[in-house]
């Protein structure tokens, strides 16, 4: 019902605008009801926000939300609508935080927040919500019932190659990844080959990273230098690939991982556990569906992040994406140290709520 609810009744502005709503009904026998609304603390009353951010299927969720909300339980409904792919964002816009990146929320106004609640907030979005002062942290109102597994993957094929070489290598496991100990680069193709396959402006560039701190993009270079000892963060071949300490001096011995985010975690796994890696990182691309990212990973033998359910690396080969093991990193360790290896993650997104919501 709700797929063929999004399908009959996808409309929306995706633009410049933040607040919009639908103009036509999507539900059969849907009328028009005297509307109920939010009262403020000031006595006025209020549409509820729906936040509808960049990602699809908060944006499927968006859509069912806010359905529900206007056809079937008569409340005054708009869409507060954000191009962001993080959900940390949406967290600061629900708490009333002016600046969506701030995590100290230094300027904000907690009876005027951009929307009323995330509902589908993953991993950088439970961290900012531990992070933010107490006076305007928003309360977890629920945890979805569906799980996402977050990490690096490798091609079935790859791994049984390694498996069945005179090294007997597993490749779903990090210390098989040890420079000191291995030579996994055998099986990969060597790192130039990612230019053979993605187009220029699929790579982000270093220089762009280090201007979005803060966001799945960014490289955290003074945090990894802590941690490393390495203050080498240069990148190379016109800003697009970083090379791990572990294969720097010869980057022939460099595995090619592609990631879509997390970059900073490589960074970190990469010295931490001596991983000889070539580090790229890839955008959405022209059309913001990912297209080039998973053209390159399906033709290539690479590393890559992904996450399941997904079926967008489903292979006509009957090839499988395989999780790499690495040590799992708390979130507990990580608010305390800041070290993050960032291994195979069972996420459950949550909801935070607006504070004021409850009255």
């Amino acid at each position: 019902l709700a797929l063929n609810i999004l399908i009959l009744c996808w409309v929306g502005v995706h633009g410049a605008t933040f607040l919009s709503n639908h103009t036509t009904f999507c539900l059969k026998n849907s009328t028009v009801k005297p509307l109920r609304y939010l009262t403020y603390p000031d006595g006025s009353a209020q549409p509820v926000r729906v936040p509808r951010p960049g990602w699809a299927s908060a944006e499927i969720l968006a859509e069912i939300v806010y359905i529900l909300l206007y056809e079937v339980m008569s409340y005054s409904a708009v869409f507060f609508n954000t191009d962001t792919l993080s959900s940390y964002q949406v967290v600061n816009y629900v708490a009333g935080c002016f600046d969506p990146d701030d995590v100290t929320c230094a300027q904000h106004d907690v009876n005027e927040p951009g929307a009323h609640f995330t509902i589908e907030t993953w991993d950088s979005g439970v961290t900012r919500a531990a992070l933010l002062p107490e006076d305007v942290r928003p309360p977890l109102l629920s945890m979805l019932q569906y799980t996402l597994i977050v990490g690096w993957y490798i091609w079935s094929d790859v791994m049984d190659d390694a498996l069945q070489s005179p090294q007997h290598l597993s490749l779903d496991y990090y210390r098989s990844y040890d420079a000191k100990l291995h030579q996994p680069h055998i099986f990969f193709d060597n790192w130039t080959r990612v230019y053979d396959l993605l187009p220029s402006y699929a790579i982000v560039r270093c220089s762009a990273m280090d201007a979005m701190p803060g966001t799945f993009y960014g490289r955290n270079t003074v945090m990894y230098t802590r941690f490393s000892n390495d203050t080498d963060v240069s990148c190379h071949v016109n800003d697009t690939v970083w090379f791990s300490p572990s294969c720097r001096a010869n980057r022939d011995l460099c595995v090619p991982i592609l990631l879509q985010y997390f970059v900073d975690t490589a960074m970190q796994a990469s010295a931490w556990l001596h991983m000889p890696l070539a580090i790229f990182v890839v955008n959405t691309g022209a059309n913001g569906d990912s297209s080039e990212f998973y053209n390159a990973v399906r033709r290539g033998r690479f590393l890559f992040s992904w996450y399941q359910p997904d079926d967008s690396l489903v292979d006509a080969k009957g090839r499988l994406p395989v999780p790499l093991t690495l040590p799992i990193t708390t979130q507990q360790q990580f608010l305390a140290t800041g070290l993050d290896t960032r291994g195979m993650q069972a996420v459950r997104p949550r909801s935070y709520g607006w504070r004021g919501l409850a009255s």
